[in-house]
């Protein structure tokens, strides 16, 4: 049965229906993560505005806790990202990318707190658990562009041959860096040289693998407090 576009939309839990909002939250973080940093650099800051607005949109519909609360930053953080991209300044871009960072810190400890609060595993725990890891990474890669940007000689790229890079940009260096270091990968293409760089590395290193251990940790309880002994 075709779903109504009231469903879709609507904050109701019916076990019948699938989580079409929060797939459609997974979606839009998708293409912001891996499908918007395929595309010209002069393109891509109007791209990541887009996708940022649809990710925060559904967002909203998606997590029904703190509904009201996450309407109120909505508002505000879609004026912060659309000022961002018209405006010049450099120094009102990076502050609001501070705001975008403790907005997307919000959503993450909303979906973790939604799967918590959940009995059983089902397709809805599995897409926010997934939705909520790619958040917190892209969320990180605003942190890693603000200290690109504001800490001289911070990070050292060599992309092209032995000419060193000293500054990640354009965001898709800073999102391909910080993924890198949050899933402890780490090609070494690109090193933090800056004692804060650092410590951002081992926080975004940190909280990679334990957002993983906790989320599987509940999974596991979840789905084994479901099984039915013989």
């Amino acid at each position: 049965m075709m779903l109504s576009f009231k469903n879709i939309f609507s904050g109701k839990d019916e076990e019948n229906n699938f989580p079409l909002a929060n797939a459609i939250l997974l979606f839009f973080t998708i293409i912001t993560v891996f499908i918007v940093p395929l595309f010209h650099p002069k393109y891509q800051n109007l791209l990541y505005s887009l996708s940022l607005s649809f990710v925060f949109i559904f967002a909203v519909m998606a997590i029904k806790n703190n509904r009201k609360s996450i309407l109120r930053m909505f508002i505000f953080i879609i004026v912060t990202i659309w000022v961002s991209f018209f405006s010049e300044l450099e120094f009102l871009k990076q502050v609001f990318k501070a705001f975008n960072f403790l907005f997307f810190i919000f959503l993450v400890y909303s979906l973790i707190k939604q799967v918590s609060s959940t009995k059983t595993v089902n397709a809805k725990v599995l897409v926010d658990a997934i939705t909520g890891y790619l958040l917190l990474g892209f969320a990180y890669s605003l942190i890693v562009a603000i200290v690109a940007a504001t800490v001289p000689e911070a990070y050292n790229a060599n992309f092209y041959g032995t000419d060193p890079i000293n500054a990640l940009n354009p965001m898709y260096n800073n999102l391909y860096y910080t993924f890198m270091t949050f899933t402890s990968t780490g090609y070494g293409d690109i090193t933090p040289t800056n004692p804060i760089a650092k410590s951002l590395a081992i926080l975004i290193s940190v909280s990679g693998q334990l957002y993983i251990a906790v989320i599987i940790s509940m999974l596991v309880g979840k789905y084994a407090s479901t099984v039915k002994p013989k």
